[in-house]
């Protein structure tokens, strides 16, 4: 006979079992040992032990599954350890004949939780004393309150039922016929055979979901431990206030790099035992230092250590248009954008942080870390006995000093470029093949794509996160990247698709592919400041329409045009993607919204010892948020209209749940920058203010709403009190967007200006000097570049003048068609081979490209070589060093390359008036990978020395070549 129970623990069942094997391995256990909770076992060695024909016993180095291994199944995509598609539901048999209840006790009993564990022990109690004996109840010193709703009998599949068919022990029981007892009899039957059929599937993906969880996260907690303290206030301000600067001053690189915030829970731990030890016993010190003061450190520094996305529209307006921006309308921008979402966060999070399927598993690195800081426990049991935080120390200083070398020392270990070794062209070549190998082979910043090029400079390709990022979105996220650059892009400009193989003609590279830049009607490059200008009657800035008719049409690269056409893709097909695949579940949830489907979560039941935060504080933050926004942007210089500012909330809303799915299930955020630039482009035609603002409030509500979700889930998972979470995020936001904003001011002013020629280029009469740095020093403002010439394209000109017909990128406008299609293709193929790989092809995660236009492009091999060596062969035959180790030297290598980074821009590139290059040998020269010709090295070479150390380069007094190189 087999027995259902309502806790189907699929976390502790062995991966080579099959779902039915292990419901009659469970069944089996449950008679011989008097129905015991397997859901609530603490530890895999008391799990039951069941005969060897019953599942492959798993090898040991390949034990402990956790958040890398592979992509979660559309149908794991629900509340608890059950999918939502089962038939039988609480509702249905609630109602049971006595004698099926008579039945149901033979066998089923109601377990409680023990103390200071979460095994559970068999109880035969009358329902009232096994409710008080569950309100009575301790864990670890925390009272966990279990309402009637809980106290149900499991039903076994005799009886009728499944994984959740149960009733209420403490309901009357109704009497009904015979023939009525032997149809229900009859369906319950077939419900258990279908579910059996239908489930195992499920079962597979949903045990690997226990396992992550399991892996990584205890089952305990202790609510007695104080969470929001003085130590929380000291340390988590302070390394935020350090990670919003330095990240801040980072995001000018041209290559995306920034502490990550995982070093504040290394940095931390030790700081917080000495203010344990040596503050006095109070508020100041209300005991020893604990994870979850930890946790919310960590939490604190995460909402400051990412720049405030309203910083483009800062720099772009106040220094690249050189519009008239006060410094209070800048901070007052920058705090609105940033707390925009919270209220998204908290009408999202019953769906993004509650279900146990939202695994957030960037949030894992963390938990591991703080688990091995806090316990004594190790998880090599002495084969490598180096604690975590003794190996981060090491493997940071190592890359620290190694940093040195490709970022000073010899930067063409930066961009190794295979063509480029066995191609030479001339500058502007005529003959084409040459120059397609130029194309290809180059990766700098204005130049080709970096076909087959590596890197040895963690920092130039860290934006992957190739240790932390699971495998299987590693391969479906450079898969994309290798089809799109390496394939779509070249063909493109091969066939002169968009009309802009001029474009750049007159450069270095006779080319140009890397960049952001926008070109005029024969390929010469424009400044995005000459398309706007300012409108004294509306007050705002708007299209320069004679400068716009003389240089029109407009062009843009190849590689830009095609990043436009994935980013139209991207946004359908995530939409479509996860209508496909999670549709069902996101529509269970919300007719259900009202109800906790969760408790069966062992992590849900325990966060429901804590008081939630209202839903009225999420709502009023929306408000007053909502209410700033409005005011700043109507008399702050932002020029967006109160019913903007109420589009990009709706924009918001309704793209957050899809895109967090996606998000909390691989790791990886789909944008919505470019849709919103499209949406409010063709509202307000010719105002590029407008749409750069409108684009901030619609990206900003979702993406800093789903970064605060992201740590809701880490509360979730260190049962942190949910409104010491609220305090902590907010007050960490606030702080760090005035931090940030204040950096960035400092920072753009602190290089000085250039006195210029006084028109409308430079309406005041000098450059910043920021914007005038060499393409090759690695600080070319890259981002907010992008960001500008975005806002060029969509405000300025707009998209029906830039992607309508006539245009030469009107073509790019069928990626919404494909972004229909594409996704289509494999949910079919998963449907008619439902055991083959087709769910493991995620269009959206394949389609978008994050690389960043006019950074180095030499960073698309290596990062996929790391993913595989780490996440599969040392993850397989070292699988111990993997778990201890992985999370840290991620963070590690981040950390060090980032200090070395920052260290020399200071030292060397600070001070425009003294800097220090190093000496000129064949690893350091101009173009950093030796793609141009060695004359035009030579060039390069001379007017950077030439300019260090204090001495003045004047290109007038060099070689008519050099001139016409360097001028």
């Amino acid at each position: 006979m087999q027995s259902q129970q309502q806790y189907f623990d699929r976390s502790r069942r062995p991966r080579g079992a099959s779902a039915h094997a292990a419901r009659a391995m469970q069944g089996a256990t449950n008679l011989d040992n008097n129905n015991r909770n397997p859901y609530l076992v603490d530890s895999f060695d008391n799990y039951p032990t069941t005969p060897s024909s019953m599942h492959t016993q798993e090898p040991a180095m390949q034990a402990g599954f956790n958040a890398y291994s592979v992509p979660v199944s559309p149908a794991s995509a629900t509340g608890g350890p059950y999918s939502s598609n089962r038939h039988n539901s609480p509702s249905q048999f609630q109602q049971q004949s006595q004698q099926q209840q008579q039945q149901q006790q033979r066998f089923n009993n109601p377990t409680i939780y023990s103390q200071n564990s979460y095994s559970s022990q068999p109880q035969h109690q009358q329902p009232q004393q096994q409710q008080q004996q569950y309100q009575n109840n301790n864990i670890n010193g925390s009272i966990v309150s279990v309402s009637k709703k809980d106290l149900r009998h499991p039903v076994n599949a005799t009886g009728g039922g499944g994984g959740k068919g149960y009733y209420n022990v403490s309901e009357p029981i109704r009497q009904d016929s015979d023939s009525h007892i032997e149809l229900v009899d009859r369906k319950k039957t077939q419900y258990a055979h279908d579910e059996e059929e239908e489930g195992d599937a499920d079962d597979e993906y949903l045990d690997e979901i226990y396992q992550i969880i399991d892996a990584v996260v205890p089952r305990t907690d202790d609510s007695t431990l104080p969470a929001l303290t003085f130590r929380v206030w000291v340390l988590g301000l302070g390394f935020g206030v350090f990670l919003a600067a330095a990240n801040t001053i980072l995001s000018f690189r041209s290559n995306a790099l920034s502490f990550n915030s995982f070093i504040t829970v290394l940095l931390a731990y030790p700081l917080g035992l000495f203010m344990a030890k040596v503050l006095p016993e109070g508020i100041l010190n209300p005991g020893p230092f604990n994870y979850k003061e930890h946790a919310l450190i960590f939490v604190m520094t995460n909402a400051m250590a990412t720049s405030p996305y309203g910083l483009s529209n800062i720099i772009g307006q106040r220094y690249q248009l050189y519009q008239d921006l006060g410094l209070i309308s800048c901070f007052a921008f920058a705090i609105t954008t940033q707390c925009f979402g919270y209220g998204f966060a908290g009408i999202t999070r019953r769906f993004l942080v509650r279900p146990a399927a939202m695994l957030w598993p960037s949030n894992f690195a963390t938990i591991a870390m703080l688990n091995s800081l806090h316990s004594t426990e190790d998880v090599s049991r002495g084969r490598y006995p180096m604690s975590r935080f003794e190996f981060f120390w090491l493997a940071a200083s190592a890359m620290f000093f190694y940093t040195f070398l490709p970022q000073y020392v010899a930067p063409m270990l930066g961009a190794l470029s295979v063509i480029c070794w066995f191609t030479k062209v001339n500058v502007n070549a005529t003959d084409k093949a040459g120059k397609i190998a130029m194309v290809l082979g180059s990766s700098s910043p204005g130049a080709g794509l970096g076909f087959l090029s590596f890197s040895l400079d963690w920092s130039l390709f860290s934006i992957y996160a190739p240790i932390t990022t699971p495998l299987w979105a590693m391969f479906n996220q450079m898969f994309g990247i290798y089809f799109f650059v390496w394939i779509v892009v070249p063909i493109c400009w091969y066939f002169d698709v968009f009309g802009d193989q001029k474009v750049g003609n007159k450069s270095l590279y006779g080319f140009a592919m890397n960049t952001p830049a926008t070109f005029n009607k024969d390929g010469n490059r424009i400044r995005t400041a000459n398309f706007v200008m300012y409108d004294p009657k509306d007050n705002s800035m708007v299209l320069n329409t004679t400068f716009y008719e003389e240089n029109k049409p407009i062009h843009i690269t190849t590689f830009f045009a095609v990043q436009y056409l994935t980013c139209f893709i991207v946004f359908v097909s995530a939409m479509v993607h996860v209508g496909l695949w999670y549709g069902k579940d996101i529509w269970n949830r919300f007719k259900a919204s009202l109800r906790d489907l969760d408790s069966d979560d062992i992590h849900a039941r325990l966060m429901d010892a804590y008081p939630d935060v209202p839903e009225w504080w999420y709502m009023g933050l929306l408000i007053v948020t909502l209410v700033g926004g409005i005011a700043v942007c109507q008399f702050g210089g932002f020029d967006l209209p109160w019913w903007g500012v109420l589009i990009a909330i709706i924009l918001a809303l309704v793209s957050m749940i899809p895109i967090g799915i996606i998000q909390a299930i691989s790791g990886q955020q789909i944008g919505l920058n470019v849709m919103s630039e499209f949406l409010i482009g063709l509202i307000l035609p010719g105002r590029i203010a407008a749409v750069m603002a409108f684009k901030t409030f619609s990206y900003m509500a979702m993406y800093q709403g789903l970064y605060l979700v992201q740590d809701l889930k880490l509360g979730h998972y260190i049962k942190v009190p949910p409104k010491a979470m609220f305090i902590s995020q907010l007050a960490a936001t606030l702080v760090g967007a005035i931090v940030s904003t204040a950096t960035a001011i400092f920072f753009y002013e602190s290089f000085g200006k250039i006195d210029r020629p006084n028109d409308p280029r430079f309406p005041h009469g000098f450059q910043w000097a920021l914007q005038n740095q060499p393409p090759n020093s690695g600080w070319n403002s890259a981002f907010y570049d992008t960001f500008l010439s975005a806002g060029a394209i969509w405000g300025a000109i707009g998209p029906a003048r830039f992607f309508g017909p006539g245009s030469p990128y009107f073509t790019t406008l069928f990626g919404f068609l494909a972004g229909i299609l594409l996704p289509v293709v494999p949910w079919i193929m998963h449907k008619l081979q439902p055991d083959s790989f087709w769910h493991l092809i995620n269009v959206p995660l394949i389609v978008v490209m994050p690389t960043g236009l006019g950074s180095q492009q030499s960073t698309y091999l290596t990062p996929m070589i790391v993913a595989v060596v780490v996440n599969y062969y040392v993850k397989k035959y070292r699988h111990t060093w993997w778990k201890k180790y992985a999370y840290v030297m991620s963070s590690a290598l981040d950390s060090g390359s980032a200090l070395a980074v920052l260290m020399l821009f200071y030292l060397t590139r600070f001070n425009q008036q003294h800097t220090l290059p190093f000496p000129a040998w064949f690893m350091n020269t101009g173009d950093m990978e030796r793609c141009l010709p060695s004359d035009v090295l030579t060039c390069m070479e001379r007017a950077t020395m030439g300019a260090g150390f204090g001495y003045g380069y004047d290109v007038s007094k060099d070689t008519d070549f050099c001139q016409d190189i360097n001028g």
